[in-house]
């Protein structure tokens, strides 16, 4: 099918016929070349949801160097506290076209959406991080099975938690989820509290952090440690 001229330069992206690829470099080749291309109109979205609510947005693209050198960081912080003090909000994204997003280990910055988010809410002084999921919180075994129960309170000394096999896999699982909003509100922190909960439920955000104590206990909540 002839595609318009303006879509081309966005289908070759998608055309792995135009050189030879190991596996490496086609992970590299689609994580980096069309996170590019996605960004705009990702941001796009974002612009009009918020000017829908007549609120400002602005976008951070970051990657693990940007944490570990100091100068990269310190400068972070001040276009945070600056974009903050205006009212415009933030909106956090791994750099993939600089990382390359090849893989990760366990001595990584962060390794995914959830970890980078722990590790912004430490990072810039956040009192609460909210983890959205595509459950209601963290479950003491999968949700799928007969008699699984949601955890009000994750006690990470006592609280028991089967994970199934596809949370474990892969980025953004509730494993993922788990480590991140424990490292969020480990001893130190300014996060001092962390909830997991359900993207699904469009009251979510306002039970969580709302004023108003009208739409009953959501997710799971994670606590800093003597808290």
């Amino acid at each position: 099918k002839h595609l318009p001229e303006r879509n081309m330069s966005f289908a070759s992206l998608l055309d792995t016929k135009e050189r030879p690829h190991t596996l490496a470099e086609k992970k590299k080749f689609y994580d980096s070349a069309c996170a590019a291309a996605g960004q705009f109109e990702m941001m796009n979205l974002y612009s009009s949801l918020f000017n829908q609510c007549e609120v400002a947005a602005s976008q951070i693209l970051v990657t693990q160097r940007d944490f570990v050198d100091q100068t990269s960081l310190n400068n972070l912080k001040y276009s945070v506290e600056r974009l903050l003090s205006l009212g415009i909000v933030p909106i956090f994204n791994e750099n993939d076209a600089v990382s390359a997003n090849l893989g990760y280990t366990a001595d990584d910055v962060f390794s995914d959406n959830d970890s980078l988010a722990a590790l912004c809410a430490r990072s810039f002084g956040a009192e609460v991080l909210l983890l959205l999921t595509d459950v209601e919180g963290v479950f003491d075994r999968p949700p799928s099975q007969p008699g699984a129960k949601k955890l009000e309170l994750f006690l990470q000394e006592s609280s028991e938690v089967a994970i199934g096999a596809k949370s474990s896999q892969g980025r953004g699982g509730m494993s993922s989820k788990i480590d991140a909003a424990t490292s969020a509100v480990a001893p130190g922190s300014k996060c001092t509290a962390c909830v997991v909960a359900s993207g699904g439920d469009l009251n979510v955000i306002r039970a969580i952090l709302g004023p108003e104590n009208k739409y009953g206990s959501k997710g799971t909540l994670f606590c800093t440690p003597g808290s």
